[in-house]
């Protein structure tokens, strides 16, 4: 294939070849379609006597050449192929995607789809197109482009039903300048589904796997509180923070659940960090197993419901029981703090009682180790002096408590014991 000696405008402006310009027998019209095919996807644009030797070419000059082809032999071209071609190997050039359009339009310009578009309403059109078989064909792409032209966002919801014929990737290069159009259309399609098959129709979209990186940063940059409101000048959680609304929470929370190799989830922690979205940085601090700072961050969230063992999230040993002791010594954050300024948290971020003060983890402390190995640690910690009177009146609620759970314990151990002898006499 020799090279074109046009120029960028040149290219720009060579007009279509829909249509062979004379006629091609069938065989050799399927020889010249696998050559016309292997040239786009190899990107071979030069001929053996190019003074470049054969060089690749810079990212742009390719893209000029490769829209240049796509005019000249547009006939000869297997659509769905060169469909699949710039997905994955023009993934970074938008106009070799506006051209493949382009030629689409110059082939469907007198269709009576184009010309309903034209005239008709978006439910009527929609209607038209899902009569339309099959929906597979690229000229079924063109006329959702003409769609989202005329309607804008509004349109793209009804592609919903329309996927997979209309991909995620397709309608990525629809919105590539109204990137939250895009990020309401995939969340749209992935709440379509049922709760349980939302996980594997997200991980078979996320090809190549680099999207997902993309598409989390796209979800925590949209329709989410302001980065002030969750995020202190040090790069800490503000209070309460982890409790505010995000828009795309479901579909950022699904994104974090799939499963991925270390640096990916390192990547996707970094992320939340940045942008404050705290529930998702704390569960891939867990899997990461950084739960030090994941402990750091519950304080810096001032809630002590964090601190859940039904979450994974409760100290383990008593080194980090000790470290959480100190942590909330140490931090800034009031315990009286009423909740974040925003009307998107629940009522239940206020509330003292719900604080992480050394009070309260001592608490907790004593719940889950009992009162008395508690006191030796805090004794241990020289904390036992901040503790009020009322968490030694709880503490002497837990001793009675113990108690009567010992001896009902023993009661019934008793109780089985002599049933077995029982049995055996």
């Amino acid at each position: 294939v020799q090279r074109s000696t046009t120029g960028p405008k040149e290219a720009s402006d060579h007009a279509f070849r829909v249509y062979p310009p004379c006629v091609i027998e069938k065989d050799i019209q399927k020889d010249l379609r696998e050559v016309t095919a292997l040239c786009l996807e190899l990107k071979i644009f030069v001929s053996k006597n190019d003074t470049s030797g054969g060089h690749a070419e810079q990212p742009a000059e390719v893209s000029i050449l490769a829209c240049h082809f796509i005019r000249t032999y547009f006939f000869l071209l297997d659509l769905k192929r060169l469909k699949r071609c710039i997905t994955f190997t023009y993934q970074d050039s938008p106009t070799v995607w506006e051209t493949y359009i382009q030629g689409l339009k110059e082939l469907t310009v007198s269709s009576p789809v184009t010309l309903a578009i034209d005239n008709e309403e978006l439910p009527k059109i929609i209607k038209l197109l899902s009569d339309l078989e099959p929906w597979d064909s690229p000229v079924f792409l063109v006329h959702a482009t003409r769609l989202y032209e005329k309607f804008g966002e509004t349109a793209l919801r009804p592609f919903v039903k329309f996927y997979p014929s209309i991909l995620p990737s397709n309608v990525l290069q629809l919105c590539r300048g109204s990137p939250a159009h895009f990020l309401a259309y995939l969340d749209s399609l992935v709440r379509s589904k049922p709760e349980d098959q939302r996980l594997s129709l997200l991980k078979s979209l996320l090809q190549p796997e680099s999207l997902r990186l993309d598409w989390l940063l796209l979800a925590v940059c949209h329709d989410t509180p302001q980065r002030i409101n969750t995020v202190n000048a040090e790069g800490n959680p503000r209070p309460h923070s982890h409790l505010f609304t995000w828009g795309y929470g479901q579909l950022i929370s699904l994104l974090i659940k799939l499963p991925a190799n270390f640096a990916m989830k390192e990547k996707m922690a970094n992320i939340c960090k940045t942008y404050g979205y705290w529930p998702g940085y704390l569960s891939l601090c867990l899997e990461l197993d950084r739960r030090k700072e994941a402990l750091t961050n519950i304080v810096y969230l001032d809630d002590m419901s964090l601190l859940d063992e039904a979450n994974g999230l409760i100290p383990e040993t008593l080194e980090e029981w000790k470290f959480v002791l100190h942590c909330a010594q140490n931090c800034s954050n009031s315990c009286n703090q009423l909740g974040t300024q925003n009307g998107n948290v629940g009522a239940e971020s206020s509330g003292w009682v719900n604080c992480i003060s050394v009070e309260n983890v001592s608490l907790l402390l004593a719940k889950v180790v009992g009162p008395d190995h508690a006191w030796l640690l805090l004794q241990e910690c020289g904390l036992t002096g901040v503790l009020s009177e009322r968490f030694i009146r709880i503490c002497e609620i837990l001793r009675v408590v113990e108690k009567r759970q010992r001896a009902l314990i023993q009661s019934m151990l008793e109780r089985c014991e002599r049933f077995l002898w029982s049995q055996q006499a």
